[in-house]
């Protein structure tokens, strides 16, 4: 068991985590980063030279911020694997401080945690079908083991959905590992693979749905980052898988991320927020900014207009500028048609799981943002370019018209 970490942000101490004997678990930053550094989670962890307990216990004892250093389902499977494999241990022996240390450096965003508990060694050359396909293997229970590969590349994102990170070279026909010195001209990416088991597998056309989405999503004037459909063969059968470019990553240098679940300390798991309560105030009070409010707002008429009902709380994040120490919204990401737990949005929009007009309005007005109409109206018309879009990136012509159809259905109910 790991009873104390060091965080990491660029080669720099931050603080430390220690878990106590009663299992309460307690992060202090160090001396030198209170002088030089910044509060990695504003409002949400003290920024003094005292030892504190997460401001609730909601992860596991873990503060939101270190939470968000984990993954999700699929991460988390990879990772009970192979510390059953590697240290035989059983999940209920793994503590939250035990996953950071193996993840390490590994984590999306900014922090690393040391010492790592199950070192990794890079490398280099793999293919993505392959991991493609031993992520179907893994999920379907075919093996209790995790290919090396598949282990390091794939373990770190969050999501339900088998993801992997990798570099790509600048005409995407090379992938090599990311997590060693790149070569000029290679950028951070995440490749999404596809769950066939999961509520009766996903589509095979999910990659093309989620391409046309990204792009619907620019069209509403969302910012979103560099997208891509890569062309693999997995087991003798031809599917473009979604790949999106990592926007915790400048060039080379990592960012800082907040999502709003370690900023609230809000499950992701259930439906614990509100667009109006909680996710334009806190980009308020993060960012202080009236035009990352009027983001926020905007992505949320998109998700609402677009049916993406899967905007829980750690779909929504925020990068830390390390030049002035500010805030701000992070681009667009996993946005994509889904229907949510219970066909309700996971954020509630002026309480309505299901919004019509009068709650978009509301929302707008409490957050006094003038030019709603006309974000409103932005949006509207880039969701209105699903069919076109769907298909020029080859979406099947009976998922096509079952998303117009929902589309319109909103549509109408949002209509002012």
């Amino acid at each position: 068991m790991i009873t104390q970490l060091r965080v990491m942000h660029q080669e720099l101490c931050v603080g430390r985590l220690v878990q106590n004997r009663l299992g309460q678990i307690l992060f202090q930053y160090e001396p030198s980063w209170l002088k030089g550094g910044f509060n990695l989670a504003p409002a949400s962890m003290p920024f003094d030279a005292l030892a504190h307990p997460a401001a609730r216990t909601i992860f596991d004892n873990l503060h939101g911020v270190f939470n968000d250093s984990l993954p999700d389902g699929w991460g988390l499977l990879l990772m009970d694997r192979a510390l059953k494999q590697h240290k035989n241990l059983d999940r209920a022996q793994i503590t939250p401080l035990d996953r950071l240390a193996y993840l390490g450096s590994r984590c999306m965003g900014a922090l690393a945690y040391e010492p790592e508990l199950l070192p990794h060694h890079d490398l280099q050359a793999f293919e993505l079908a392959d991991m493609a396909k031993e992520s179907m293997r893994v999920l379907s229970g075919e093996t209790d083991q995790v290919l090396e590969s598949l282990r390091i590349n794939a373990g770190s994102p969050g999501g339900a959905r088998p993801k992997a990170t990798v570099a790509f070279s600048a005409d995407m026909q090379v992938c090599q590992s990311s997590f060693i010195d790149l070569p000029d001209h290679f950028s951070h990416w995440i490749v999404k693979f596809r769950d066939d088991k999961a509520l009766g597998g996903e589509p095979i056309d999910s990659g093309r749905m989620e391409m046309a989405y990204a792009q619907m999503a620019r069209q509403a004037g969302i910012e979103m980052p560099r997208t891509h459909l890569i062309e693999l063969s997995v087991k003798h059968q031809k599917e473009a898988y979604f790949a999106v470019q990592r926007f915790d990553r400048r060039d080379c240098q990592k960012m800082h991320t907040l999502s709003l679940s370690g900023f609230a300390y809000a499950s992701h798991r259930l439906p614990s927020l509100d667009y109006g309560a909680a996710v334009l105030p806190a980009t308020k009070k993060l960012t202080k900014s009236n035009t990352e409010v009027e983001r926020a707002f905007r992505l949320m008429v998109f998700n609402v207009l677009a049916h993406n009902k899967d905007d829980h709380s750690k779909n929504f994040a925020y990068l830390m500028d390390p030049l002035n120490f500010t805030w701000q919204l992070s681009p667009g990401f996993d946005l994509t048609f889904n229907h949510g737990m219970s066909g309700q949005h996971a954020t509630s929009i002026n309480g309505a799981g299901n919004p019509v007009f009068e709650d978009i309005k509301q929302v707008a007005q409490s957050s006094r943002i003038s030019n709603w109409r006309s974000i409103v109206e932005e949006v509207r018309d880039g969701v209105a370019s699903w069919s076109k879009l769907a298909s020029q990136y080859d979406v099947g012509a009976t998922k096509i018209e079952e998303i117009a159809r929902a589309l319109k259905a909103v549509d109408q109910a949002c209509a002012p």
